[in-house]
């Protein structure tokens, strides 16, 4: 297997150890979102995720952009 990705994930700040697969795996879904979306030029060489649960599910439109 070549590893093309240093994959890390933390859950309310506890870093979780990740098997190469897992990495290989987090790491090739990522930037295969990234590269579908709007404004970017080029491979992003670092992607940052932040998920954080809402306190309660709030209705929106999937396809509108939340004002930042």
């Amino acid at each position: 297997m070549k590893k093309f990705f240093q994959t890390e994930m933390y859950v309310d700040g506890n870093k979780l150890p990740l098997n190469n697969f897992v990495q290989e795996t987090i790491g090739n879904i990522m930037m295969g979102f990234s590269k579908t979306l709007k404004g970017l030029d080029a491979t992003p060489d670092v992607i940052e995720v932040k998920i954080k649960r809402l306190p309660t599910p709030a209705e929106v439109d999937a396809h509108i952009y939340p004002i930042q």
